[in-house]
C-alpha cells in the first residue's frame, strides 16, 4: 500500500470545507435572525461547493484520460486502434458465438429505465430527508444546550462537524494516484 500526500490545492479545499462547515453549523450562536441565518448558510454552502470544483474537474479529466487511453479489449478481436481485447474465455466464447454466457449476470442495460429512474429518485429523496433530519437534530440539540446555559452551544458541535468534513475531504479518491 502506498500513501500519497495530498496536493496543496486539496489541503486548501479541505481547510475551506472544514471552516465553512464549522461556520455553517455555528451560525445560530452568531446570527439570531432566521432569515439572515438562512442567507449566511446558503453563502457558506456555495463556498463549500466552490472549494470542491477543482477536485471535480480533476476527476472528470482523469476519467476522460482513462477512457481515451484504455480501449475495449477482447482476446483475438481487433479494435480499430490496432489493439486486441484481453478477456476471460467465457466472455471471448460468448462474443465469438454472438450470445451471452450462461454464468455471467445480466447486464444493467437490461433493467427498465423506469426502474433505474425510480431507484435514483428514491435515493435522492432518502438522502434529502436524512440530511434535513440530521440538521434539525443538531439544531435542536444546540438549542437545548443553550437553554441549559451552555455558552456557544451550537459551536461545539460545529467544531466537530467541521473537523470531520475537513478530514473526509482529504481521503484520497479512486482517481488519485
Amino acid at each position: 500500500m502506498t500513501t500519497t500526500r495530498p496536493t496543496a490545492s486539496r489541503v486548501l479545499a479541505a481547510l475551506v470545507t472544514g471552516v465553512a462547515t464549522t461556520a455553517y453549523y455555528a451560525t445560530p450562536d452568531l446570527i439570531r435572525s432566521r432569515t439572515a441565518r438562512g442567507w449566511a448558510k446558503a453563502g457558506l454552502a456555495a463556498v463549500t461547493l466552490a472549494a470542491s470544483i477543482p477536485d471535480m474537474r480533476a476527476a472528470v479529466a482523469a476519467g476522460r484520460q482513462e477512457l481515451a487511453t484504455d480501449g475495449l479489449r477482447l482476446d483475438g478481436i481487433a479494435v480499430p486502434d490496432g489493439t486486441g481485447l484481453d478477456a476471460t474465455e467465457p466472455v471471448a466464447r460468448a462474443v465469438d458465438e454472438n450470445r451471452t454466457s450462461d454464468d455471467a449476470p445480466a447486464p444493467p442495460r437490461d433493467l427498465r429505465p423506469a426502474l433505474v429512474a425510480g431507484v435514483a429518485a428514491a435515493t435522492v429523496a432518502v438522502s434529502a430527508v436524512g440530511t434535513v433530519a440530521f440538521e434539525r437534530w443538531v439544531f435542536r440539540r444546540g438549542e437545548r444546550l443553550a437553554a441549559a446555559g451552555r455558552p456557544l452551544a451550537h459551536t461545539r458541535a460545529a467544531l466537530v462537524l467541521g473537523a470531520l468534513s475537513g478530514a473526509l475531504s482529504l481521503i484520497p479518491a479512486d482517481t488519485d494516484d
